[in-house]
């Protein structure tokens, strides 16, 4: 069984690395599992680009994948294209705009759908903002020991590197896949959303990111397609539209 094809549509994401080392332990990791698509969010003076030096000093073999990465300038420049977004975090929140998944059920969600899909790690020291987490359709985590719950970042993408390559191991893939909208149609249906809840009194701009947040969950929950991301989206046109006529 290839798997070349499967993991080709796995791009890694890394959210403002601060440490070359670290970036470098990534791209090994990555080679280690087969991934090889890396894209560096904001990479600081000191990762690069030109990728420093200390990066290729521990990207044994994996050369190649810090020759190639991709860097960007915000999170949503490193999504485009991508259809499912799984992001990854360690500290709990009061309230998750995705649902909650272990890292070993992640491959299950990543093999069953159609087109790019990313993982997204964030920060070594803080991870990611609440506003990153909102362009994720999922949230990966990985259950520590309290006495010392965080990881180094290339330790957090073995892990769910070889979670994915072991579901490939072991034949789990999917007979049939689901094609989701990419992140740009969802995020145009949030924008919609966000107008019209305001427009019609649902919340208010103190409520707003609360309200906004339940609603990503719960649609996020429907893996919704791109002909049912543009159902919603007319939906809420002409329901706009109809309020503005009437007055």
């Amino acid at each position: 069984m290839s798997q070349t094809p499967t993991l080709e549509r796995v791009r890694v994401v890394l959210v403002e690395p601060q440490e070359p080392m670290n970036v470098g332990a990534v791209a090994r990791a990555m080679r280690n599992f087969g991934l090889s698509e890396l894209y560096v969010v904001n990479p600081g003076p000191r990762v690069g680009p030109p990728w420093a030096r200390e990066a290729y000093w521990v990207a044994v073999h994996a050369e190649s994948i810090l020759d190639r990465a991709v860097p960007v300038g915000s999170l949503r420049e490193a999504l485009e294209g991508v259809s499912l977004v799984v992001a990854t975090t360690g500290r709990p929140r009061e309230l998750y705009p995705a649902p909650v998944v272990p890292a070993w059920e992640v491959p299950g969600h990543v093999l069953s759908v159609e087109g790019k899909v990313a993982l997204v790690f964030g920060r070594e020291t803080f991870g990611l903002t609440n506003e990153e987490l909102d362009l994720a359709h999922l949230i990966g985590t990985i259950p520590t020991a309290p006495e010392q719950p965080s990881l180094n970042l290339a330790q957090a993408v073995v892990v769910f590197a070889y979670e994915l390559h072991k579901a490939l191991v072991q034949g789990h893939l999917p007979e049939n896949k689901e094609t989701l909208a990419e992140v740009a149609a969802l995020e145009a249906l949030f924008e919609d959303l966000g107008r019209y809840v305001l427009e019609i009194g649902f919340t208010d701009p103190h409520r707003y990111p609360y309200a906004m947040r339940r609603l990503r969950r719960i649609l996020h929950k429907a893996r919704l397609s791109p002909g049912e991301v543009q159902l919603l989206r007319g939906l809420l046109h002409q329901s706009r539209y109809q309020m503005r006529k009437n007055g």
